[in-house]
């Protein structure tokens, strides 16, 4: 190789290794003095350590690092920027929100019957995720032989992110017909009545149990008393029929003299005492339910099948609670309104304010929420009674000649009297038929709350 040649190859190298050093000299100036992990992955709604994020800080610490994680919604999945500062310079790091735990759940077995069907999400509970799940069998399955069968369930979250159990469903033969929970109506003449609406019907197994209902001769034009019979039948052909009366009536004359009972609180131990009652003298009442004393609720069902009102009180009864906004309330009405569906069939229409319209013990937890509620109940379709006659029960150590003089105080033409049925009650038990008989004496006819019955408010004080 020749003197030229050595030259140049020489020179070539001593460029090149001028450039590298250039472009060393040129990143270690400008290169980033946070060097960060690779894995930036952050779990949804976990709790996160962005400082884990930075694996070393050249020429400082960590301590000298403000992070700003503001953009971050460790809530939703998504990218997102992380801004680090260091000496006066930020530095943006992309991080990423993911999904990857997969959901948790509990099985549960059930039973079917023969050749019916049942959907996998009766066989999970306690399904935990972050996001939205759905619940399938792992395959079809058909449950045409008795006995027990195993079957696969999958709960899949909305990234895909899956978990499987299995568990098994008992197949066996039903034979037992649907329950069909309805009472005896009234409707006014010329007024419509939804028959449906006043019954619903319950299976062990089918859950949409068929409804068929033979109005007979039922004329809502013309007063008088009408059987109608429904009909239900399941899936697995089992069959039952409940025949109800429905009364037509006048609307209240307005000198007809008519005294409206109404009984809160109940049912309780002295609800049976009542209705006994009001049998013997052919007296119809209203009854405006709590959810308490559950083992005398069946006396709720008794009740409308007597031919008496039932009403919406209040679920707890608990004013703290009730009271304590406008949410609470309607929270405890729709359930004490389920309550009287499992019995009669229906959600009633008619609600009584625990304390009345009129009460002030509400203001101690929600300042003017009574100036609400009787607005928004009947936004919502409810009618609110309060009273103008009362027997003073919820007074304490009032005695029954007490009681029985402010039951029968009044000389209204339309009474509506407040009693209560609930346990420590005695006392109304004992002077209802006196208070019964002075009425009737004077010319009135007990008769239980509907359409044409008088809405007694009083003034409302919060």
């Amino acid at each position: 190789m020749n003197l030229k040649k050595k030259r140049y190859i020489w020179g070539s190298i001593a460029i090149l290794a001028g450039i590298i050093g250039i472009i060393v000299l040129y990143v270690s100036v400008t290169a980033s003095p946070l060097h960060f992990v690779s894995q930036r992955n952050i779990e949804i709604n976990s709790v996160v350590d962005f400082s884990s994020f930075v694996k070393d800080v050249k020429d400082g610490n960590l301590e000298d690092v403000t992070i700003d994680s503001s953009a971050v919604n460790v809530k939703k999945i998504g990218e997102y920027n992380v801004i680090y500062k260091y000496h006066d310079k930020e530095y943006s790091l992309k991080v990423k929100v993911v999904d990857t735990t997969p959901p948790t759940f509990d099985v549960q077995s059930k039973s079917v019957a023969l050749h019916q069907t049942i959907a996998p999400e009766q066989l999970v509970k306690n399904v935990k995720d972050s996001s939205q799940t759905q619940v399938t069998f792992a395959k079809k399955y058909t449950f045409d032989e008795l006995g027990e069968k195993e079957v696969e369930i999958i709960v899949t979250d909305e990234y895909d992110n899956q978990t499987t159990q299995k568990t098994k469903v008992k197949v066996v033969e039903d034979k037992k017909a649907p329950e069909i929970i309805v009472g005896n109506a009234s409707v006014i003449v010329g007024n419509d009545i939804d028959l449906n609406a006043l019954a619903s019907v319950k299976d062990d197994f089918d859950p949409k149990p068929t409804l068929k209902i033979e109005k007979n001769e039922l004329d809502i034009q013309k007063k008088g008393n009408y059987k109608v019979k429904y009909i239900a039948e399941d899936v697995s052909g089992n069959r039952s029929e409940k025949e109800i009366t429905i009364q037509v009536i006048d609307k209240t004359g307005e000198d007809e003299k008519v005294v409206y009972l109404t009984f809160d609180d109940g049912p309780s131990r002295y609800t049976p005492e009542v209705l006994d009652i009001l049998e013997r003298y052919h007296c119809k009442a209203a009854f405006f339910i709590t959810g308490m004393n559950s083992s005398y609720r069946k006396y709720i069902s008794t009740a409308h099948n007597q031919g008496h009102t039932i009403g919406l009180h209040t679920y707890s009864h608990s004013y703290s609670k009730v009271y304590s906004s406008t949410e609470a309330y309607f929270q405890d009405l729709e359930k004490v309104g389920q309550l009287a569906k499992d019995y009669i069939g229906f959600v009633p229409k008619y609600i009584r304010f625990p304390g009345g319209s009129s009460n002030l013990v509400s203001k101690k937890y929600t300042p003017g929420i009574m100036t609400k509620l009787s607005k928004m109940v009947e936004d919502k379709g409810y009618i609110y009674y309060d009273w103008n006659a009362e027997n003073g029960d919820g007074y304490a150590k009032m005695s029954q000649s007490e009681m029985l003089k402010r039951a029968t105080s009044s000389s209204e033409k339309k009474i509506m009297i407040l009693m209560h049925d609930a346990n420590g009650k005695q006392n109304t038990v004992d002077i209802l038929p006196k208070v019964i008989e002075h009425y009737q004496k004077k010319g009135y006819t007990f008769k239980a709350i509907d359409d044409s019955a008088i809405v007694p408010h009083q003034h409302i004080n919060n």
